[in-house]
């Protein structure tokens, strides 16, 4: 299953919100992104999974 199309049935709310910011972008944004954005525009708690995976390898600290 595509992972827009799980989206969708876990979440219609917030996969509507993406397609609205994506049609006012005209396409410039991706669904992911818009996606992303929407999601934490309609649950801010989540905001600390969204930059999960984001960080900058320079300050990134190694465990090892």
């Amino acid at each position: 299953m595509k992972l827009a199309t799980l989206r969708w049935l876990l979440d219609p709310a917030t996969s509507l919100l993406a397609l609205r910011l994506r049609a006012q972008e005209r396409g410039r944004m991706s669904y992911d992104a818009a996606w992303r954005l929407a999601r934490v525009t309609r649950h801010p708690d989540e905001m600390v999974y969204r930059h999960h995976g984001h960080v900058d390898e320079g300050t990134r600290e190694d465990s090892a």
